[in-house]
């Protein structure tokens, strides 16, 4: 508190020491927003990225339930049309991955996804669940810094009625 006093009188003074204190504080608050800002972006990007690969999925999954749907109109069981092993295998593929590729370039070229890992889901009916990194170059003014490794896990799951 003592110290807050002497800044309130360094502010008032008429000599010319309080420039000093406001450049101290505006450079402060200039880092502070720029450190916000480039948080905010990172965010922003991990959400719409995740919300990409949850719309592929969801595609690719609902593919998968189209020819599962057709069985059960012709009275037969889902799970005989449905190949686990195929569901796994043609998930990545669907992503935009390849089945050799450890790391994938995103579209708009501001991250890249590492060693994706595909789950299927069974139970009363049948999913994928994708687990994979991504990673964010961190930069600021021109330059990259470091890098950003977010975990992120996407699921779809087509329950049977």
């Amino acid at each position: 508190m003592r110290r807050l006093n002497h800044i309130k009188e360094a502010l008032k003074d008429k000599n010319g020491d309080a420039y000093i204190w406001l450049c101290v504080i505006v450079v402060f608050i200039s880092m502070l927003l720029s450190v916000l800002i480039l948080y905010m972006g990172l965010l922003s990007q991990v959400q719409i990225q995740k919300r990409d690969m949850k719309h592929k999925l969801d595609g690719y999954i609902s593919d998968y339930a189209t020819v599962a749907f057709n069985a059960v109109k012709q009275g037969e069981a889902y799970e005989v049309y449905v190949d686990y092993e195929n569901l796994a295998n043609g998930c990545l593929p669907s992503l935009g991955f390849t089945q050799s590729d450890s790391v994938y370039r995103y579209d708009n070229g501001n991250c890249t996804l590492v060693e994706p890992e595909v789950k299927v889901l069974r139970g009363d009916g049948f999913g994928i669940t994708v687990r994979y990194t991504v990673v964010f170059p961190i930069k600021w003014n021109g330059n990259a810094y470091k890098s950003l490794e977010v975990p992120i896990t996407v699921s779809s799951y087509y329950k049977c009625k």
